[in-house]
């Protein structure tokens, strides 16, 4: 099965390869960026590796998540595809994915959230 990114997605893993470069320096951050990648490619093969994720309850579709170190990968299964719908720091408030979760809810494959 194919990995696709939410823009929005895509915009968060830049984010945060930025604040870890400002902070840790460019090759911890793409040490970051890479492992991401690396798991969100694993999801091809094993679409369920993911456990639920119950942080937005209303939810219209199911979310899975798995982590790297420092970020949770949140996806969801499509007919055709695996979308990647955040990159979220789990050293943040954790309150903020299912408020990030929420914003993101009716977004598709190219779409960008008003928050990002």
């Amino acid at each position: 099965m194919r990995v696709e990114w939410l823009t929005a997605a895509e915009d968060d893993l830049r984010k945060i390869a930025r604040q870890v470069a400002l902070n840790f320096g460019r090759d911890t951050a793409e040490r970051a960026v890479s492992s991401v990648v690396e798991e969100t490619q694993r999801l091809s093969d094993f679409p369920e590796l993911g456990r639920r994720c119950n942080e937005y309850k209303n939810a219209r579709r199911l979310y899975r998540a798995i982590n790297t170190r420092y970020d949770r990968i949140v996806y969801t299964i499509t007919t055709d595809c695996i979308l990647i719908v955040a990159i979220f720091d789990t050293r943040r408030d954790p309150k903020a994915l299912g408020d990030l979760l929420r914003d993101r809810d009716d977004l598709e494959i190219g779409d960008k959230d008003n928050n990002g």
